[in-house]
């Protein structure tokens, strides 16, 4: 059953598309994630040696800070530069700018390395912060950016051995090279790595989901040729009843169907053409079998009667969810483009497109074939007869499509007596079989 390959080709399609954006998009997810947070780390360990060594400066001063209204310039600044001195300096960084500042926010000194990157820059940063003491962990640090590279700006107390604050120390600190590629290097890994592990859990997740799919692929596929046995069992039953063959269901199928192609209805519309048009007349299993067969023209009684085949049908089918929108043919295939049809006396686009194209191709083939009260009409006479109904019975736009497709259809199948199972099979694979890719059936 190659329609089966079909579906199993789209779901199959699908699970791999679905799971690769899945996957890709939460490896890149959890990735980014993974670097930031790697790269946070890299920064708090920086900032952690940059903060301890700040710190150090009032421990290894603390003589030049006893007194805080007796600070000595020269003698701080001498100690400002052998603190920043290269043999003193950690591999995460270093300062470039150092200041010292009293208690009232007053530079004492300052040091700037002049040779590094960046440095009138930062010097003019520098000069123009206000320091004041850090009344918390938050104002201790903060990382700025200066012609695209990162730099920590830092203040601290200064702080004297009987726990003193006499003045503020502060400074830009320098991320070493190293520093920022372990930023790049540490957090490309741990995005790489992540990213990496998702993707293959996710392929690990493929091959269950796939044969989970395929289970409910062949439960789908089982589902509608039952629906589609339900759909040709009613049709044929009535049809059987009213004429003694089913052959005019396939008929006016076909011709509907190629109606409804030509004027390029979509798929889904399509399926509820074909619904409809196998089911149209099902509700004739109430009417009476001397109205129903009668040899001879209906009486006006006998035609109120046969007229609530429409209801009938209504009843029976909208109480299966799956043929519930052929309710639309069934219902209004009666209908004329004047008003003068019936149940509802609809009008124009009041009427739906696909109970106007059956419209059409039921009267054809009613003028086409041979019934017990009469002969089969040719073709001739039957496409006069519908030009005849042209803006009173039928939509002009449709019969004008029908009558350019309409001789090679009657040569084919007109007034045959056959059950072309072969040219509806097809049909039904195409829009139901094959259309199972939309999943709307």
């Amino acid at each position: 059953m190659g329609y089966k390959h079909s579906l199993h080709t789209f779901v199959h399609r699908t699970l791999v598309y679905r799971l690769i954006v899945i996957g890709l998009s939460l490896s890149l997810l959890i990735g980014m994630m993974a670097l930031y947070i790697e790269r946070d780390r890299v920064s708090v360990e920086a900032i952690h040696v940059a903060m301890e060594r700040l710190s150090l400066f009032s421990e290894r001063y603390d003589a030049l800070l006893a007194d805080p209204n007796n600070l000595e310039p020269d003698k701080l600044h001498q100690a400002a530069l052998e603190f920043r001195t290269p043999g003193t300096q950690h591999r995460s960084g270093s300062f470039v700018v150092l200041g010292l500042y009293d208690i009232q926010g007053k530079l004492i000194t300052g040091i700037f390395h002049d040779q590094k990157e960046n440095s009138s820059a930062i010097k003019k940063k520098q000069m123009a912060m206000v320091p004041r003491i850090p009344k918390g962990e938050k104002d201790w640090y903060k990382v700025v950016r200066i012609s695209g590279r990162p730099y920590l700006r830092t203040s601290l107390p200064l702080v004297n051995s009987s726990q003193q604050t006499v003045g503020v120390i502060s400074g830009f600190y320098e991320f070493s090279p190293e520093t920022i590629k372990a930023f790049r290097v540490r957090g490309l890994r741990a995005m790489v790595t992540s990213m990496l592990i998702v993707l293959l859990t996710t392929a690990i997740i493929y091959p269950v989901t796939l044969r989970l799919a395929r289970r409910i692929t062949r439960f789908s596929v089982q589902l509608l040729e039952a629906n589609l046995d339900t759909l040709e069992t009613l049709g044929s039953a009535i049809a059987q009843r009213d004429s003694d063959t089913n052959a005019h269901n396939y008929r006016v199928s076909i011709y509907a169907t190629r109606i409804g192609e030509e004027v390029g209805l979509p798929p889904k519309t399509m399926r509820t053409l074909i619904k409809g048009s196998f089911l149209h007349d099902v509700g004739k299993i109430g009417i009476p079998d001397n109205i129903l067969l009668k040899p001879g023209k209906l009486d006006d009684r006998e035609f109120e009667i046969m007229k609530t085949h429409v209801q009938h049908g209504c009843d029976i089918i909208q109480r299966s969810e799956w043929l519930s929108d052929a309710l639309e043919v069934i219902q209004s295939h009666h209908e004329k483009v004047t008003g003068a049809g019936y149940p509802e006396g609809l009008t124009g686009g009041g009427i739906p497109v696909t109970a106007r194209i059956f419209a059409i191709a039921d009267v054809f083939d009613a003028l086409t074939s041979k019934r017990p009260y009469k002969e089969p009409w040719s073709f001739d006479e039957a496409m006069n007869i519908l030009e005849e109904g042209r803006g009173s019975h039928f939509d002009s736009h449709l019969l004008d499509t029908f009558q350019r497709i309409a001789r090679p259809l009657h040569d084919q199948f007109g007034g045959k007596e056959e059950v072309f199972r072969d040219e509806l099979s097809a049909i039904i694979t195409k829009y139901f079989h094959e259309g199972m890719d939309s999943l709307d059936y």
